[in-house]
C-alpha cells in the first residue's frame, strides 16, 4: 500500500474518505508515487481538481476536474497510485 503525504509532509490514510478529507477540509493537496491530487482556485467562485502524474520520462500529465465530480478525480488518482505505468 502506498504511503501518503500531505503538503506539509504529514501523512494521509491511503483510502478516498482520508483522501477527500484532506483534499477539501485540510490542505487541499496530497502525494504519493509520482501521482499528486490537489484543489486549484480558477476564480472566487470555482475550483478545481488537478491530478498531476511524472513517471520521470516524458513531461508530467495533469487532468482537471470540476469539484463535483470528485469521485471520478480520486478514482483516477488511485488507479494512477495503484498501477504505475512507465511513460
Amino acid at each position: 500500500m502506498e504511503e501518503l503525504f500531505n503538503k506539509n509532509g504529514i501523512a494521509v490514510r491511503n483510502n478516498l474518505k482520508a483522501i477527500q478529507e484532506e483534499l477539501l477540509r485540510g490542505t487541499g493537496f496530497v502525494m504519493g508515487g509520482g501521482v499528486s491530487v490537489f484543489m486549484q482556485r480558477e476564480s472566487l467562485h470555482e475550483k478545481n481538481i488537478l491530478i498531476s502524474v511524472d513517471r520521470g520520462k516524458l513531461a508530467p500529465t495533469e487532468t482537471k476536474f470540476v469539484v463535483g465530480r470528485i469521485k471520478d478525480a480520486l478514482e483516477l488518482f488511485q488507479r494512477e497510485l495503484n498501477n504505475p505505468k512507465e511513460t
